[in-house]
């Protein structure tokens, strides 16, 4: 298991890629790659874990705890080391890649629920009111969440503006955020959505116009980050895509891992496999609308 316990970099700001050779094997233009695994645990979850944590120790709570299938888990458990209070991780007992070793190596405690993402972040916040642990779980507290997002529109517009951004989806939080931050900013792009096929609630709601709870979905170890019964931002997330004019598309893992090759091959960078779902989307998006020679960004991260 890769340790960044030796990574003292904040989420400052992440790189924004210029793709030219993924731009001639795919015939499509511009492509703009925002790096976020270039942030201390390689993940976007980086930007709120900081956030939360530092209101977590302003608001005088000696702990924090959230329900992870792994990327925020190891966020909230680096930033909460750093801060010097404790953190309290629930993750699914039969997730493969929640990267709990990493979490205990940041001095958090691990607790294992029986069930799905949903049931962790249920018993989180069980635990948060009943020994008063600051709460940092999705749609608990939205606008720490949305602020701190903001600054990956706040640091792409510095460099360009987009047409389109592409941004993988799980519970919404990310997709809300970064649309909360360029409509704060004044610059309105397309926002893209991309999730895995194989049940999210945003996904289904944005095509079939009803608010249900997926129950029929199937986690893998490549779309544990983007499966959702239950999507936290569900209204957010859709109002966002509404607003901006955008869409939202689902893909099988099969897809996810071909477009992680062609990443890697084309630019050398290796992502989850989840995120490379961006790339798809974006190949889907200019075939359904007929766009292209647009700045498009696409939002990538590590982790696993």
């Amino acid at each position: 298991m890769v340790s960044y316990m030796d990574n003292e970099t904040d989420p400052e700001g992440s790189p924004l890629l210029r793709a030219m050779k993924l731009e001639e094997k795919l015939n499509i233009s511009k492509i703009y790659l925002k790096l976020e695994m270039h942030n201390p645990t390689r993940t976007h979850k980086d930007r709120i874990a900081k956030a939360h944590v530092k209101q977590a120790k302003d608001l005088g709570f000696s702990g924090i705890t959230v329900g992870t299938c792994g990327n925020y888990g190891v966020a909230i458990a680096y930033f909460a080391k750093k801060e010097g209070i404790k953190a309290v991780i629930f993750v699914p007992r039969q997730y493969r890649n929640s990267r709990v070793e990493e979490m205990k190596e940041y001095g958090a405690d691990v607790i294992f629920v029986d069930g799905a993402y949903e049931e962790a972040v249920l018993m989180s916040k069980i635990f948060a009111k009943t020994m008063n642990y600051y709460d940092a779980n999705p749609g608990t507290q939205p606008a720490v969440d949305y602020e701190a997002y903001s600054l990956i529109s706040k640091e792409i517009l510095e460099e360009i503006e987009p047409y389109a951004v592409f941004v993988p989806v799980g519970n919404g939080s990310t997709l809300a955020g970064i649309y909360y931050g360029f409509k704060k900013y004044g610059v309105m792009p397309r926002i893209i959505g991309v999730t895995t096929s194989y049940g999210n609630q945003v996904l289904n709601a944005f095509y079939t116009g009803r608010v249900e709870e997926v129950k029929d979905f199937v986690e893998t170890d490549f779309n544990e980050p983007l499966v959702s019964s239950i999507s936290f931002d569900l209204q957010n997330a859709l109002e966002a895509i509404k607003d901006s004019n955008g869409y939202i598309f689902g893909f099988g893992d099969d897809t996810a891992l071909k477009y992680a090759k062609i990443l890697e091959m084309s630019e050398g960078i290796k992502a989850l496999p989840a995120s490379t779902l961006t790339l798809v989307g974006l190949v889907k998006f200019v075939r359904k609308f007929g766009v292209n020679n647009e700045n498009f960004v696409l939002l990538l991260t590590g982790g696993i």
